[in-house]
């Protein structure tokens, strides 16, 4: 079964380890993503996320910047694997080529907060989809709260914190751009401002529901996972057990098959069998989920079988419906 994933830290975990001296390479690594192991996972496409940490970083711009070199020295080391894609056509052109497509998406709004010669910049270097926050307050808006999941309810900053004035002014950007706005790590009331706001689709790269885990921080609500589904927006499953476990505790082994599934059939339940694909936040989440890597993912989709899911479901949840998001929206 083919995979398309919304989601992954791959490209900055290998920033990372290189800045720490480190050998670190896309074709090979002991990461939870490389090459070898997306053909072993029969991926189609997979989201290479540009992710900085705002609070411990001085220029957020020139951080990202510098991953987007590395990004495109692996993917022109190993060309004859793997292509990023800008357009949906160049998506279907890897695919006759039988290469991996790699779509290109920036992870904190801080990156390209201060004008729009940043976004553009990053748009430019093929960059399609971008979140406003990650679990920093900056000059776009709010994050989701991440408090002690043992002592309260970590999930939202409250409605009233959403978008600031320069975050929908950002918005604006990105759709004239035709770049797609990320709502993961958005505060509740940022979600409803993108709602509220955008005249074109827009998805959730890496979040789950948050009425199958409760405690869970930045899960999406049943409202939003419909709103998201009503306006032709998609949602992306991600593997992290703390947004996956409906009851979780720091140290905890990663989520099961099953628990995966049962998210899934919960948001298909909420939102309908088209909202929902992967974005699975590997090399972004510590405790592997049970698959453990990129190169064990048929054996979640036998999973899925196993647990009673039709064809239909399991090839829209694993690469139709993000393909269909991105064909009409790329």
């Amino acid at each position: 079964m083919k995979i398309y994933d919304l989601h992954c830290d791959t490209i900055s975990r290998i920033y990372e380890l290189r800045k720490q001296g480190k050998e670190a390479e896309l074709y090979k690594n002991d990461l939870h993503l490389d090459i070898q192991k997306l053909q072993k996972g029969e991926y189609g496409l997979q989201t290479f996320a540009l992710f900085v940490d705002k609070g411990n970083t001085e220029n957020c711009f020139k951080e990202a910047e510098n991953m987007v070199r590395i990004f495109k020295e692996e993917l022109e080391k190993n060309k004859e694997s793997i292509a990023q894609v800008c357009t949906y056509e160049e998506l279907e052109s890897n695919e006759q080529e039988g290469k991996v497509s790699a779509l290109l998406s920036l992870e904190e709004g801080a990156v390209f907060q201060q004008d729009f010669e940043e976004l553009k910049w990053f748009y430019d270097q093929g960059a399609r989809l971008a979140t406003f926050t990650w679990n920093h307050e900056n000059m776009l808006g709010y994050p989701n709260h991440f408090g002690d999941p043992l002592k309260e309810r970590p999930w939202s900053r409250g409605n009233e914190q959403g978008l600031k004035k320069r975050g929908l002014e950002v918005l604006e950007q990105m759709e004239h751009l035709h770049m797609i706005p990320d709502v993961s790590h958005l505060s509740d009331g940022g979600f409803w401002d993108v709602a509220n706001a955008a005249k074109r689709p827009f998805l959730a790269s890496h979040s789950n529901a948050r009425g199958a885990a409760p405690d869970a921080a930045r899960n999406l609500t049943d409202d939003m996972i419909r709103v998201l589904a009503e306006k032709g927006g998609i949602m992306g499953l991600n593997f992290c057990v703390s947004f996956v476990r409906e009851r979780w505790t720091p140290g905890e082994p990663g989520a099961s098959m099953e628990e995966l599934i049962r998210q899934m059939n919960y948001i298909i339940n909420v939102g309908g069998e088209e909202c929902l694909g992967l974005g699975s936040d590997f090399d972004g989440i510590e405790e592997a989920p049970q698959m453990q890597n990129g190169a064990g993912m048929q054996s979640l989709t036998e999973a899925m079988e196993r647990a009673g899911m039709t064809c239909r479901q399991i090839e829209r949840i694993c690469y139709g419906n993000v393909k269909r998001f991105l064909r009409e929206n790329l």
